[in-house]
């Protein structure tokens, strides 16, 4: 009896041991993301991410010429992600903590500025770098931050905005991954957009020379069937481009096709008004609408900008704050600024949250996978298929992969309105490259 009595003591807790797991498991089940205590669930992490919070780094021009034309991102940003925390219970359980500094649109300055968010702050990721410049300066250290040609210990450098296609090469730059249509395929869609709708005109380019504007000319100049009468460029640290634009004049042409940054592209139409010239102009869409018109309106306000911008020819992705403001993502784009104190709705707006949603959906798959770790975090990135984001226009999608490091690569002709509507000129977006 006594021999019979220890095997059936231990069979006996085995199974309340077992019992006691099956219940533990049953309620893993049911509960939500946050382990249904209010307890972040776990997930393998190494830097910037703890059971409280993930922290971003982004650097932008804060200071100089620039600052000002890209403003609303960086408080929309805080807005988006106040948003999310307060409402969502922030990802993963855990608060976004995001910070942005300023690198002045300076290659050297954004170096610099990479260096402190991963050897100072430990960010577990970079959002939205922005501009080429800048780009050009810190990608490469952020790829390898220890320079010896090893990549392994990369930082995730997500949906950075600029249009250089050398940043979507993924085996060039594994950590790094482009949100914006790239500059070349860009070119080729509004020149194959003029070759079907304003043939034997006669076209000039106004260029910015660098990587970005040499990418944007480079598309067009070899997918336009019309004569090309005259190419001026600039230096993006110039003060002064009205000799470029007078031989632009002098050459007469139709069309005059910018590639230039909105605070440039602005003396354009400044210089159209003083000389009583109004050709044809066709732009990247780096100069959203609303940030134009502010500029070019000055102080006679926004309105009168966009008078004066009225039918410039550019491309757009994402839905507009004035023609589609009773669409429901853009009212509910409107109630997060407006409650969690963003800037006034426009396009930089939209953009900038576009950007928030792709960083939550990447994060919000990271959490699922289990690992937040910086190699998780790009993976999770890598494996976006077929997301949309509520402020995007219908059709255009992201999709990523290992090989493939290029967010949005679809585009739709628009043609600006004097009230500020951008106005579709085809029925349905155009993909890059086509």
């Amino acid at each position: 009896m006594g021999k019979l009595f220890k095997p059936l003591l231990l069979l006996s807790a085995l199974l309340i041991v077992a019992l006691t797991v099956g219940i533990a498991c049953n309620d893993d089940d049911d509960d939500d993301d946050d382990g249904g205590d209010g307890t972040a669930p776990e997930v393998t992490t190494d830097f910037g991410v703890t059971d409280t919070e993930i922290t971003l780094g982004q650097s932008i021009a804060l200071s100089g010429s620039l600052a000002a034309v890209y403003q609303p991102i960086v408080p929309t940003l805080e807005a988006y992600f106040d948003f999310v925390n307060t409402e969502s219970g922030g990802v993963c359980g855990r608060d976004i903590n995001y910070g942005a500094k300023d690198d002045e649109y300076s290659p050297a300055v954004a170096r610099e500025v990479a260096q402190e968010f991963i050897d100072q702050d430990e960010i577990v990721a970079f959002i939205g770098n922005l501009g080429t410049p800048p780009n050009s300066g810190s990608a490469g250290y952020i790829n390898d931050p220890n320079g010896d040609g090893d990549t392994s210990d990369g930082v995730p450098d997500l949906f950075i905005a600029t249009g250089v296609s050398a940043f979507a090469d993924a085996a060039a730059l594994p950590w790094t991954i482009l949100f914006n249509p790239d500059y070349t395929s860009e070119g080729t869609i509004l020149a194959n957009y003029l070759n079907d709708n304003n043939p034997g005109e006669t076209v000039a380019t106004l260029y910015q020379n660098d990587d970005f504007g040499k990418s944007g000319r480079d598309g067009f100049v070899a997918s336009i069937s019309a004569e090309v009468v005259q190419q001026e460029s600039y230096e993006s640290t110039a003060t002064d481009i009205n000799s470029q634009l007078a031989n632009i004049r002098n050459a007469n042409p139709d069309i005059v096709y910018v590639y230039a940054t909105p605070g440039f592209t602005a003396r354009v139409y400044a210089y159209m008004a003083l000389n009583d010239w109004a050709p044809q102009i066709v732009m990247s869409y780096v100069n959203t609408a609303s940030t134009l018109a502010s500029i070019v309106g000055g102080d006679d306000g926004v309105e009168a900008g966009f008078e004066a911008i009225a039918g410039t020819i550019s491309n757009n992705y994402l839905l507009d704050p004035v023609a589609d403001a009773d669409d429901p993502a853009i009212v509910e784009h409107t109630r997060i600024m407006a409650e969690y104190g963003g800037p006034g709705v426009g396009n930089l707006t939209v953009y900038a949250q576009a950007i928030g949603e792709t960083v939550v959906e990447t994060f919000e798959i990271a959490c699922d996978n289990g690992d937040m770790t910086r190699a998780g975090v790009m993976t999770s990135a890598e494996s976006i298929n077929d997301f949309h984001p509520t402020v995007m226009l219908e059709g255009i999608n992201l999709t990523m992969s290992d090989t493939d490091h290029a967010a949005i690569q679809s585009l739709i002709p628009i043609e600006i309105q004097s009230d500020g509507v951008l106005l579709p000129l085809v029925d349905e977006p155009i993909e890059a490259g086509e």
